[in-house]
């Protein structure tokens, strides 16, 4: 999930690791939340990148270049995974011992792929004499999302028409196909509107720039010095609320501003706004959160109980981090 979230998106990375880890998985009976936890830690670390979105805002606001915001974070994201490799080590021993696993493998790699125990309607929508091919537009399909050649919805769009024609070429399938995974897209789609609508109506009332005065008259004039840290803190809350433009373009102004007046520079306040990433990918306004848990066949509700100790453990992590090698002040 780290890896594939190096391009930022957190929709292609859910569909890539879902779809090669859930077999696997479910082959040998561990917990899908387990699963959902391990690529949101990732996503919310990896989220932070330039290209991922919150940092280029945050970048853009303070009219900041990526040197002075991003460079500095990179030791604080390489911890941030660490903690998901350590969080994989805690959950991976508790579900040894549920699954009754003890010191060794109960499945080889070639009994979990074997489909045996699969339905026969799943059986009849394998393809095992076309894997190289599909294995071959797969990998296209990778290079041009990684070198943008065309926009990431249009890669897609395209690539699953290819994939279609190829696998299923009777129209009958295919619509019986696209009617079983209508409902997560769906979703999807109508979270993306209602997040749009939500954040016009957060900007146009001009609701997000009275938040932010009211915060900043509550911060005591003595905690001044502690601005990073406060903005640090706030972020995770803030972007779980809200979406990252009114956050980043409304509220982080008038914070960096007022933090300037303590000698607290636009960089360090730029940083300590992108910390709270992990919390924020579990957002019910982060649209890929909902495909995530449609994959898995997970509740949403169940699945944010279980994520959100790991997220906020995750961000005050990275916060503690940050402080200890400079990137932010205490």
């Amino acid at each position: 999930a780290s890896l594939v979230a190096l391009d930022g998106d957190g929709t292609t990375t859910f569909i890539i690791t879902v779809t090669a880890m859930l077999p696997l998985y479910k082959k040998m009976g561990m917990n899908l939340y387990i699963l959902s936890t391990l690529a949101l830690l990732s996503i919310g670390v990896m989220n932070m990148t330039p290209w991922g979105g919150p940092t280029a805002r945050a970048i853009s606001s303070l009219q900041l270049t990526t040197e002075e915001v991003f460079t500095p974070i990179i030791p604080v994201m390489i911890a941030g995974i660490l903690f998901a490799v350590f969080a994989a080590y805690v959950l991976g021993v508790k579900e040894r011992r549920r699954v009754g696993i003890k010191n060794h493998l109960s499945l080889t790699l070639d009994e979990m792929h074997n489909s045996n125990g699969t339905d026969e309607d799943e059986k009849a929508l394998l393809r095992p004499k076309i894997v190289i091919v599909n294995a071959l537009l797969t990998i296209l399909l990778l290079i041009a999302l990684i070198t943008s050649f065309l926009p990431i919805p249009v890669l897609f769009m395209i690539g699953f028409a290819i994939a279609l024609l190829i696998n299923y070429p009777s129209l009958e399938v295919q619509s019986e196909l696209i009617k079983r995974h209508a409902g997560n897209v769906l979703a999807v789609v109508g979270l993306v509107f209602a997040s749009g609508i939500f954040t016009g109506v957060m900007n146009g009332t001009e609701m997000v720039d009275e938040m932010a005065k009211a915060l900043v008259n509550v911060i005591p004039e003595s905690m001044g010095n502690h601005f990073a840290l406060i903005t640090a803190i706030l972020s995770m809350p803030f972007t779980y609320f809200m979406a990252n433009d009114p956050f980043y373009y409304g509220i982080l102004p008038i914070l960096a501003e007022s933090a300037q007046q303590f000698g607290v520079a636009k960089a360090e306040m730029a940083r300590a706004s992108i910390l709270g990433q992990p919390l924020h990918v579990l957002s019910p306004l982060y649209a890929a959160g909902y495909l995530l848990v449609g994959m898995l066949g997970i509740d949403y509700g169940t699945n944010q109980k279980v994520v959100m100790k790991w997220a906020i453990g995750s961000s005050v992590f990275m916060i503690f981090v940050a402080g200890i090698i400079g990137v932010i002040s205490f």
